[in-house]
């Protein structure tokens, strides 16, 4: 797995499958502090993860105060040579934080 230090952050890339579709996303920050992983909505419509009725909510709480976002199961997830499958996966708006997600 690449890790790129940038502004002081460790940064990888990630590759999530929905309903057999994939989806590279970049500039995804490893946070040791945070509850769980949270990827930007933005980043994976294209896919078909969107809010949908039924979808859980689930909060978050950060220095930016409260946050909230959906879950949905993804097929798998994939971090360098590692592949986690049947994952459990937060989606949210991360526009204001120039970054695709958080890795927790």
């Amino acid at each position: 797995m690449k890790l790129d230090f940038v502004n002081h952050l460790l940064e990888v890339e990630m590759t999530i499958s929905y309903k057999g579709k994939k989806k590279t996303i970049d500039k995804l920050v490893i946070d040791t502090g945070a509850a769980h992983t949270l990827i930007s909505s933005d980043m994976v419509d294209e896919i078909g993860i969107y809010f949908e009725n039924g979808d859980p909510l689930v909060s978050s709480y950060g220095i930016g105060g409260e946050e909230y976002s959906f879950r949905k199961p993804v097929d798998f997830i994939k971090l360098g040579n590692y592949e986690i499958l049947d994952m459990k996966l937060d989606f949210g708006n991360l526009d204001d934080w120039g970054i695709n997600g958080l890795i927790g």
